[in-house]
C-alpha cells in the first residue's frame, strides 16, 4: 500500500516499468540496418548483410504465396494446432497454478496461507528458466529441434498427470510441478524453428502469422476453459491432468512433421 496505491497495482506497475524503459530506449539502441550495428565486426555486418540479401532474393524468385495455398500443406496445420493444444494448456497452467497449489498445499498439508502459496509457486515457476536455457542451448549445440519441442511437451503433460496422483506428500508433489514448470518453458524456443526448417522462405512467412493467430486464440480459451470446469465442480486434480493432456496431444501433433536435420555451425 505504498503511497495509497493496492498491492495488486504495484506489481502491475513492477512489471510495465521495464518494458515502458526498453521501448523508449529500442529506437536509440537498436539500428534499422546491419551495416549500422557497430557492435558488431565489418565481417559479420557483411556477412549479415549478404545473407538477408540472399533471403530476399530467394522469396521474391519463388513469388508471393497466398493464404489458401499455405493452409493446403499438412505441415502447417500439425504445427498450428500443436501449439494451439500446448498453449491451451500452458495459459491455462500460467494463470491457474497459484490456485492448484493453494487447493493441494490443503489437500496434503491441511492448510495454505498466501505466503506459502506464493512462496512454492515461484520457486515452481523458476525451475523455467532452466528449461528455457537448456533448450536453447541443447538446440543449438545439436541441431536438432524438433524432438526438443516434442520432449518438452509430452513431459509436461506426463509431470502434470503425475502430480495428481492421490496419496502423494507436498514434496513429491511438488516435485512434479517443478518438473511441469521446467519442461514448459523448454518446448518453445524450438517450436518456432520448425516452420523455417519445413517450409520455404515465401510460405513460412505466412505460415508464421496462421500459426502465431492459432497460438493466441489458444490465450483467449485457456483461462476461461478452466474456470468453466472449476464452475461444474471439478476437481482442481482433474482440471491439471486435462492441462497435461493439452500438452501431451500438443507434442504428438508436432512429432508428426518431418524436419531435415541440420547441424549448426
Amino acid at each position: 500500500d505504498w503511497f495509497g496505491i493496492a498491492g495488486w497495482k504495484w506489481v502491475f506497475l513492477a512489471e510495465g516499468f521495464p518494458a515502458v524503459l526498453l521501448g523508449l530506449a529500442v529506437p536509440f539502441l537498436l539500428t534499422d540496418r546491419p551495416e549500422d550495428a557497430r557492435w558488431l565486426s565489418l565481417a559479420e555486418r557483411t556477412w549479415l548483410r549478404n545473407k538477408l540479401d540472399e533471403e530476399r532474393q530467394e522469396v521474391e524468385s519463388l513469388g508471393h504465396v497466398p493464404l489458401r495455398e499455405v493452409l493446403h500443406q499438412p505441415i502447417v496445420w500439425l504445427l498450428a494446432l500443436g501449439i494451439f493444444m500446448t498453449n491451451l494448456g500452458g495459459y491455462s497452467l500460467v494463470f491457474w497454478l497459484p490456485t492448484a497449489v493453494e487447493h493441494l498445499l490443503k489437500a496434503t498439508l491441511g492448510s495454505a496461507d498466501t505466503s506459502e502459496v506464493l512462496n512454492w509457486t515461484g520457486l515452481a515457476y523458476g525451475c523455467g528458466i532452466g528449461g528455457v536455457l537448456l533448450s536453447g542451448w541443447s538446440s543449438h549445440r545439436t541441431g536438432e529441434c524438433k524432438w526438443h519441442c516434442v520432449v518438452g511437451q509430452v513431459l509436461t503433460g506426463v509431470c502434470l498427470a503425475a502430480s495428481v496422483i492421490p496419496g502423494q506428500p507436498w514434496a513429491a508433489v511438488f516435485g512434479w510441478l517443478c518438473l511441469v514448470c521446467f519442461f514448459s518453458c523448454f518446448w518453445f524456443s524450438p517450436f518456432w524453428v520448425l516452420p523455417t526448417l519445413t517450409l520455404s522462405a515465401s510460405a513460412a512467412a505466412v505460415s508464421i502469422g496462421f500459426i502465431n493467430m492459432c497460438a493466441n486464440l489458444a490465450g483467449f480459451l485457456g483461462s476461461p476453459v478452466v474456470g468453466w470446469m472449476k464452475t461444474e465442480g471439478w476437481d482442481d486434480r482433474v482440471c491439471l491432468f486435462a492441462l497435461g493432456m493439452c500438452y501431451l496431444f500438443g507434442g504428438v501433433l508436432v512429432a508428426g512433421i518431418r524436419v531435415p536435420r541440420v547441424r549448426s555451425s
